[in-house]
Order: structure tokens, then C-alpha cells, then sequence
């Protein structure tokens, strides 16, 4: 069987290149480290990637709509009234990015300065230039970086000062510590001619400006193993012509460290794969450990610097981790085991499918689709993104929550079969993700003496969150009224009850909801009252009211045919004249504290 020797690189190692197509800003030299994706990927297909870590696991990568990527912006030209100011843009990602411009006058924006070059005024004189640099390119997020401010603007005349390549331009490779070899290397320019120097980087593989890398730092595997790079430095500073030097040509051989252990052998059923780890681990005189990994999950038994491979590693990746004392695990070359026999395409036949309400706590689905194998033989996995390309979660069901609504999920399906390639097919929800609306309600009895309490939410009051609850009265907080079920009191007889939800964890729902009807007293024993008296004019009527609660309080209206005489609102009534011939009655009403309002009218009687 062939024999495989591939060395491949530490884990964990800073860069300042994606290898999974995401571009790494950079910015002047204040502002030059960035967190790399050294993993190896392979090709795009429908914006999505599959990478493999330094352990071996693939995993999904979405490589649309990340934001627009590109050095900070330099300005050069003279600061002096008359003279023509230029951006220094350098190289952008991806290269037909559309670069605007807005040009700002201590920090205020000029009106109309929106161009590439900007001419000095009177107006400019003793403040300091600015301009802010915006990219926008189809499927990606805008970005927008601005430069330093330059010094004041003079009047005096004169040529354009220069920065000036000082005599050495170079790739420096660093030290770090022996059980942790870098491949990071480093580009650097010695410049001149003006107090503070900024510098700009662009990296090349054969003499090809490589996508992203702007950074002053670098990993060569960003160029291919047996190619040859080189970084481009642009030195410049507000007020000044800007110079730029590009480095002689380095072999990416020359900096590839050997990886923790080194793999060779044949990638057949079998064989025997053998690990020679030589790396000088200095930092403790204890023996290495290793383990053999399948796709990054440890394979049981195996861990020996030698192993035979099974029909359970066909279509997979080995990886030998080596174990230190410390703080980290380093890994080997990746040793990929062909399936068996040739593999086959494997296709799309009718896409999936995302069901479900796109609204939070609603369970969504999505299908596996029918393929160009029987689903029977098929294995899937699927996982879930977010419209800003997050991944979210995985496996065929996703409840979204908060952090999702107003974002449009995407479902990745991956499906496999022995002896056939992996495919996958990404679909999107056909709407964005909404809040769900709260099922909490007022429940009981609206009686003094009654208990009333919050329905919960089964969503929104799940296990895990918590809320504060206020009972109101009138909408003023009710003293001690604080959870979720009240017994209404005789102070509330009369008024408006509502409660508020209070969410004190993330995924709640703040609410105030206000009781259908307002709260009635307890119930008033009353009796009609009846008219004592000879109804004649000039006789005094009296009231007498029947036995009513203990505590009433009562008030009285005399009536005419039914209509209330002015002034009869006594227990007593002296029969007038012009009631003679009409129906006298009396109306009683009772009330008492935290009771029911009652009114009784007593039977009519006629004057004479």
C-alpha cells in the first residue's frame, strides 16, 4: 500500500489566515492580532463547507455573509492649505468589494468630501483630517474602518514630505515553546521620514495576492505546501507619500515544524499504521500519553504509537493525540482511510423540507429529502443556522428562543452511505422567527375572599426561568401581593385588578394583564323597605328599612311617579301639594366596606 508521511500543523496555533474562506481584518500595527481558522476544508456547496479539526471531527462551516474584510485606511498628501489628500485603501476581501469614502473635519463629516482624494481648504486650517473607508460586497456585511487623525492642517508651502524605505524588508519566523512548535511567521519593513509610521500588509502565494491575509502575520499554509510566499509592506502617515516594499520569495517548507507525532503507513484494511514522536518535550520528564482518534472521537484500546486499521476507519480520519502534563494535547498528521472500494456520488433527489410556525417554543422540523440511495441505508445529521450564519443547534428538531426572532433559521442536511460520498443540501425556513404571544390569564372568582391566580405560560414560565409577579390595585402595587395566586381583599371590592410578570432569567416575557371585570364585594343581606305614615300633604313619611348587614351605611332618594324629588334625601318626607294624586316611593341604598352595593325601592303609595 502507499505510504503516507503528511505533515500537518499544532493545534491552537494563532494565524492570521482562515483556511475555511473567512476573511481576517487587519488593522495598523496597534492593532494586528487576529484569530485564525487554520483547519483544513474542502470545497464550498450551497455556502457551506465541511472542515476537519486538528482532532479529526468534521464539522459545517457557512461561509456567506461574514462581513467584508480589509486593512485600517491610511491618508497621505501634504497637510497644508491647497494640497490634494489620498486614502491608502490597500487590498480588500473579497477583491470586488465597492470602497466608499467619507472624508471628516476633527471628526465632523465634511459635506460632499465623499471621493478617494480630498482637497484642503481654509476651512481645515489647524484641525485634524480623518476618513472613514466603508466595503460592501453581495452576501457580505458591510464593514467600515476609518484612519488616524492626522495633525492640524498649516498654511505653509512646500514639497510633500515622504515615507522612505529604510533598507531592510523580511519574513521572521518566531520561538515558542518546544512541545508547542509555530508555523505563525511574521512580515516586517524598516521605514523612515515621519514621527509615527503605519503599515499595511498584503501576503502572496507565487507572486498572487492571497484573499484576506492582511495582517502582519501569517500562516504559510495559507500558501500551498511547495509554493512560495511573500508580503507586501505599505508604510505611510498622515501627511506624507507612502512607500511600499515587497520581500523576497520564502518556501512554505522552510516553516513547517513537525507536528507532536509523525504518522506513516499504508491507509489499507489491515495495515499498520506507526507514529514516531520526536518532538523534544522539555517541560516535564514524564511519559507522553496517546490516544487514536476516529473523527475526532477516541477509539477505545487504542493507545499505542502503533495501530492497525479496521473496517470500521474506512471513510474516516486518524488522528494520534499526544497528551502532555500541562494544558494541552498536540495532534499528529491526519491519515485519511479510503472507503471501501470506489466511492460514488451520492444526490439530492427532492430537497428537504423546514416545517413548524418559525415561532419561539414551536418545535421545527425539517425533513431528510429522498436521495439517490434508499433512506434505509442512509445515515443523516442536520444542523441549524441562524441568518447571520451562527450555528444554533443540531439534529432534526429546533425549538428557537429569544436570541433567534427576526432571524430566518437554515437547516443543513449531511447524508452518508458506505462506499458513497458525503453530500448535503441546505434549506431555509420560508419566514423569519417570531415571539410568541403569552398564554398567561387571570383565573378565579372576582369576589372579595376569592383567590385568583396567573395561569404560567408553558413556554415562557418553562423550568429554568423565572419571574417576579406584582398584584395591582387601581394600578398601584398591592403591599405583600407578590405571587402568582392573590385572595382578594375588601379593599379591592370595586376596583380594577391586573398583575405584572416580571422576567428575572433571559428567555421570559414581561406582561401586565388586567382582570375582564372588576372585583365585587362580599354579598349584603337587604330588605325592601316600606313607607310608614298617612300620605296626605302636610303628614311626615317615614322610611322604615327592614333588617339589613350590621355596619350598613345608608342614603335615600324620595320619588315622584318615579322621578326623584329635589331635596328628598332624608329618612323622613312631609307630603307636599303637587303630590297630590301621584305615587310616592322611597329608594334605599346600603354599603358597608368591602361589601356589595345594594339599593331596595319600596312599594308605591298614593297622596291625597
Amino acid at each position: 500500500m502507499k505510504t503516507q508521511a503528511i505533515r500537518l500543523g499544532i493545534a491552537g496555533a494563532l494565524a492570521a489566515l482562515s483556511l475555511a474562506g473567512l476573511a481576517v481584518p487587519a488593522q495598523a500595527d496597534e492593532e494586528m492580532w487576529a484569530t485564525p481558522n487554520a483547519d483544513s476544508c474542502g470545497p464550498v456547496v450551497d455556502s457551506v463547507r465541511f472542515c476537519t479539526a486538528p482532532d479529526g471531527h468534521p464539522y459545517p462551516v457557512q461561509v456567506n455573509g461574514g462581513a467584508v474584510a480589509g486593512p485600517r485606511p491610511g491618508i497621505s498628501g501634504a497637510l497644508q492649505i491647497g494640497s490634494t489628500l489620498t486614502v491608502v485603501d490597500g487590498d480588500w476581501d473579497p477583491a470586488d468589494a465597492t470602497l466608499t469614502h467619507q472624508w471628516l473635519r476633527n471628526d465632523v463629516p465634511v459635506l460632499g468630501a465623499t471621493g478617494p482624494t480630498y482637497l484642503l481648504t481654509a476651512a481645515d486650517l489647524g484641525k485634524g483630517i480623518r476618513v472613514k473607508t466603508t466595503a460592501a460586497a453581495p452576501s457580505y456585511a458591510k464593514t467600515t474602518l476609518q484612519s488616524t487623525k492626522t495633525a492640524p492642517v498649516t498654511n505653509a508651502g512646500g514639497t510633500v514630505p515622504s515615507v522612505v524605505y529604510a533598507g531592510y524588508v523580511g519574513i521572521y519566523s518566531f520561538n515558542t515553546h518546544p512541545d508547542r512548535p509555530s508555523r505563525l511567521v511574521s512580515g516586517g519593513a524598516n521605514f523612515k521620514g515621519a514621527p509615527v509610521i503605519y503599515r499595511q500588509y498584503q501576503w502572496f502565494c507565487d507572486g498572487k495576492p492571497i484573499p484576506g491575509a492582511t495582517a502582519d502575520m501569517f500562516d504559510p499554509r495559507g500558501c500551498r505546501s511547495t509554493g512560495l510566499f511573500s508580503v507586501r509592506v505599505t508604510g505611510h502617515a498622515p501627511g506624507f507619500t507612502p512607500a511600499t516594499v515587497t520581500s523576497k520569495q520564502r518556501k512554505v517548507s522552510d516553516f513547517d515544524p513537525a507536528p507532536g507525532a509523525v504518522v506513516t503507513g499504508g491507509t489499507g484494511l489491515g495495515d499498520v499504521l506507526t507514529a514516531a514522536d520526536d518532538v523534544p518535550w522539555t517541560s516535564s520528564p514524564r511519559p507522553h500519553t496517546y490516544q487514536w482518534l476516529r473523527d475526532g472521537v477516541a477509539i477505545s484500546g487504542a493507545t499505542a504509537l502503533t495501530y492497525t486499521i479496521t473496517a470500521k476507519d474506512q471513510g474516516h480520519t486518524l488522528v494520534l493525540e499526544s497528551g502532555t502534563w500541562y494544558d494541552t494535547h498536540i495532534y499528529s498528521n491526519a491519515v485519511a482511510v479510503p472507503a471501501a472500494g470506489e466511492l460514488k456520488q451520492l444526490t439530492n433527489v427532492t430537497k428537504p423540507a423546514v416545517t413548524g410556525d418559525s415561532v419561539t417554543g414551536s418545535v421545527m422540523k425539517v425533513s431528510a429529502g429522498t436521495w439517490s440511495v434508499p433512506s434505509d441505508k442512509l445515515t443523516f445529521t442536520y444542523n441549524w443556522f441562524s441568518s447571520a450564519g451562527e450555528s444554533v443547534s443540531s439534529g432534526p428538531t429546533f425549538t428557537p428562543d429569544q436570541p433567534q426572532v427576526g432571524k430566518t433559521l437554515t437547516a443543513l442536511v449531511a447524508a452518508s452511505a458506505p462506499g458513497y460520498s458525503t453530500a448535503w443540501v441546505q434549506v431555509t425556513a420560508p419566514k423569519p422567527v417570531t415571539a410568541r404571544e403569552s398564554t398567561r390569564a387571570i383565573s378565579g372568582t372576582l369576589t372579595v375572599g376569592s383567590k385568583v391566580t396567573l395561569t404560567p405560560d408553558p413556554w415562557y414560565d418553562r423550568s429554568g426561568i423565572t419571574s417576579d409577579v406584582h398584584w395591582l390595585r387601581d394600578g398601584v402595587q398591592i403591599a405583600g401581593a407578590d405571587g402568582w395566586s392573590y385572595i382578594l381583599a375588601k379593599a379591592d371590592a370595586g376596583t380594577k385588578l391586573s398583575v405584572n410578570v416580571n422576567p428575572t432569567t433571559s428567555g421570559g416575557n414581561g406582561q401586565t394583564l388586567t382582570a375582564s371585570a372588576r372585583v365585587a364585594g362580599l354579598p349584603l343581606t337587604s330588605a325592601i323597605p316600606t313607607i310608614e305614615g298617612t300620605v296626605k300633604a302636610g303628614n311626615v313619611l317615614t322610611v322604615n328599612r327592614g333588617t339589613w348587614s350590621w355596619g350598613t351605611a345608608f342614603t335615600y332618594r324620595w320619588l315622584r311617579n318615579g322621578v326623584p324629588i329635589s331635596g328628598a334625601t332624608e329618612s323622613t318626607y312631609k307630603v307636599r301639594t303637587a303630590d297630590k294624586g301621584t305615587k310616592l316611593t322611597v329608594r334605599v341604598t346600603g354599603s358597608r366596606f368591602g361589601y356589595t352595593t345594594v339599593s331596595r325601592t319600596s312599594a308605591a303609595r298614593i297622596a291625597s
